[in-house]
């Protein structure tokens, strides 16, 4: 999910209305996992199917607009500070009794994690090693990374890759389509060569681009902050359980083999009461 500027014309503000009416869920920073059932919402759309607008706007749909909201990894590109003005619009998009869903990187789980490959490492686990180099890319790469990618990429594109299993198991279907991709090309052999140094105005720009995570949430400071927003009734859920009818059959947070998309993530929902 990027953010970017989109600048509303009449022609746009009409299609916004036909698709306002067409659906009662509305999917925000969907990328490239979105749903026909859903009104989708990105920055820079996947597709003809997806609205253009930059989430850090006003949305432009009318209070009580929808049954329910979604947002995957969306949260965390947002400043602190901005995150409550975010879930004051989707509270505000909301109909009486319309449920909230968001998830976001698991920072409990990932802090855990950390530690306990730590632990391992320092007793001489050389597998334990590997794991919490990953653990450690996962904690902080994409909140200082200054270029594309960042650590984390470097990292998959090892042949093979570190940790591979572990890895896969913390990041699913994004990094199983990465490999595929990368045991299909044949390597051509390049000399070492020391990377440039981006400049000040080029990282600040890379930063802005929407690419880097901005805070990160466990399972106590989520509800905290849904509910300083207005919600109730906030609740953990896993991938594949939801308040939201028929959910799983959009396959949002889950794969066609019900398996978690994202498995390194939290899932919440709450209630506009």
């Amino acid at each position: 999910m990027k953010f970017g500027f989109f600048k509303c014309s009449k022609k746009f503000i009409q299609q916004t209305r036909a698709w306002n009416v067409r659906s009662h869920l509305l999917n925000l920073g969907c990328g490239a996992h979105f749903h026909p059932a859903w009104m989708n919402v990105d920055a820079v759309p996947a597709s003809l199917d997806v609205m253009p607008h930059d989430l850090c706007d006003p949305l432009p749909f009318a209070d009580g607009s929808f049954s329910a909201v979604y947002h995957s990894h969306v949260l965390e590109h947002f400043p602190r500070a901005f995150a409550p003005v975010f879930l004051a619009e989707c509270h505000r998009m909301l109909k009486i009794g319309g449920i909230l869903r968001v998830a976001v990187p698991d920072l409990e789980k990932i802090a855990c994690l950390y530690l306990e490959t730590l632990r391992e490492a320092l007793s001489g686990n050389e597998q334990a090693d590997l794991r919490h180099e990953w653990m450690t890319i996962e904690l902080l790469d994409q909140m200082t990374r200054e270029e594309t990618g960042g650590e984390m990429l470097k990292f998959w594109s090892h042949r093979p890759m570190p940790a591979k299993e572990f890895v896969i198991q913390r990041t699913g279907q994004e990094v199983l389509r990465f490999i595929q991709t990368l045991e299909q090309q044949i390597p051509a052999p390049q000399a070492p060569s020391k990377p440039a140094k981006p400049s000040a105005v080029e990282v600040a720009q890379f930063r802005e681009s929407g690419e880097i995570h901005k805070w990160m949430y466990d399972r106590f400071s989520l509800a905290r902050i849904l509910r300083s927003a207005g919600f109730a009734g906030c609740k953990l859920c896993a991938a594949d359980e939801s308040s939201i009818p028929d959910f799983n059959s959009y396959r949002l947070d889950v794969c066609e083999n019900g398996s978690a998309r994202k498995p390194d993530s939290i899932f919440m929902e709450a209630v506009k009461p």
